[in-house]
């Protein structure tokens, strides 16, 4: 008599599993499942292409509204905007053709760059921190209501942006330290969520890029140094990184500290010594691997891979030493990661066998 074949959940809460399979590592699992088992979004490259032709659409709107003429004083351009923003939002929700997608895309971008620019006309003392203030206010507000993947995603990196050239305007680099410790925040919080929401989904990625390209820029400035201004050390973002990154060890961790003390305080060391002898951005880019071989997320995983390479170039640029001292420098990093791996997976053998 032929019996159907057990399902996945059947098969997990088997009770031959119990004592393989912790709980909550059995309900991660369900979870999984069910979003692979959801109908596939759009590639992340569709989402990048429509990105950049609703940027490109939106400038030539911009452009022709600026031919008009309405763009000579605020109560013009602040309707304007309002004209663009709200049919985008309506026509986001009201079609799914992807041609009105597109356009109410474009709509949106121009509305909101529109509504910023005009604010900031009206506040004449600072305009650049007029528009970062009135872009502060306007995002979030767009972000409930306009349910598009790419603006949620580029909004928030267009802040950071505004902050930074604002920092470059006035000169003030001290402040990108606090620009550094909110991101960490922001990603603290939003990736170390245990009940993730595809509301806040675009702006947790968003957090992810934003936190390793700002550090990418200030340390492209500090090592090629050209631009002159900037002197700015960048140990505090360090100690900050190097705190943030421990404190992740042991969420990761999930209570199994224990059983692992040597690896943990293995771990906790090379970070300290990273910490000191490294550029910041090396510490994000171990955060953004460790949390996207974690949690199974393969962005997370192509943010890493990405910045990883282009900050290790940055420190062996940045060293004060001739090129024989660079290479032992690398063979030694390469003896000694070599090393930290052996001891790594002796430790795994051990802990297997007990």
């Amino acid at each position: 008599m032929s019996s159907s074949p057990l399902t996945i959940e059947e098969l997990l809460s088997h009770k031959d599993f119990e004592h393989l399979i912790h709980p909550e590592d059995i309900s991660h699992i369900t979870k999984k499942l069910i979003e692979y088992s959801k109908p596939s979004d759009d590639p992340i490259y569709i989402k990048v292409l429509s990105g950049i032709g609703a940027w490109v659409a939106s400038l030539f709107i911009a452009i022709f509204l600026g031919v008009t003429g309405i763009f000579e004083s605020a109560y013009g351009i602040i309707p304007c905007g309002l004209v663009l923003l709200l049919p985008g939002i309506f026509i986001s929700r009201a079609s799914n053709v992807i041609f009105l997608k597109q356009l109410s895309l474009a709509m949106v971008f121009a509305g909101n760059a529109a509504l910023t620019v005009g604010i900031a006309i009206l506040f004449k003392s600072n305009e650049l921190l007029a528009i970062l203030c009135a872009h502060l206010f306007i995002c979030p507000i767009v972000y409930y209501f306009y349910d598009n993947y790419v603006y949620r995603y580029l909004s928030p990196l267009f802040a950071v942006l505004l902050v930074v050239i604002l920092m470059m305007n006035e000169s003030t680099f001290a402040a990108l330290h606090y620009l550094i410790a909110i991101e960490l925040i922001l990603a603290g919080i939003l990736l170390l969520k245990k009940k993730k929401s595809t509301f806040l989904n675009p702006l947790t990625y968003s957090v992810a890029t934003m936190l390793p390209a700002t550090l990418l820029f200030f340390n492209h400035l500090a090592s090629v140094n050209w631009y002159r201004d900037f002197k700015e050390p960048l140990w505090p973002s360090s100690i900050l990184l190097t705190g943030g990154l421990i404190y992740l060890y042991f969420h990761i961790s999930n209570g199994s500290i224990n059983r692992n003390k040597r690896l943990m305080i293995l771990a906790v060391s090379s970070t300290i010594l990273l910490g000191i002898f490294t550029t910041p951005g090396i510490l994000v880019a171990i955060a953004l691997l460790i949390l996207g071989f974690a949690f199974g997320d393969k962005i997370l995983l192509t943010y890493a891979y990405l910045f990883m390479p282009y900050f290790l170039v940055l420190f062996y640029y940045s060293l004060n030493t001739n090129l024989a001292h660079k290479s032992w420098i690398l063979v030694g990093s390469g003896i000694l990661l070599l090393g930290v791996r052996q001891t790594i997976t002796l430790c795994q053998r051990k802990a297997v066998n007990t």
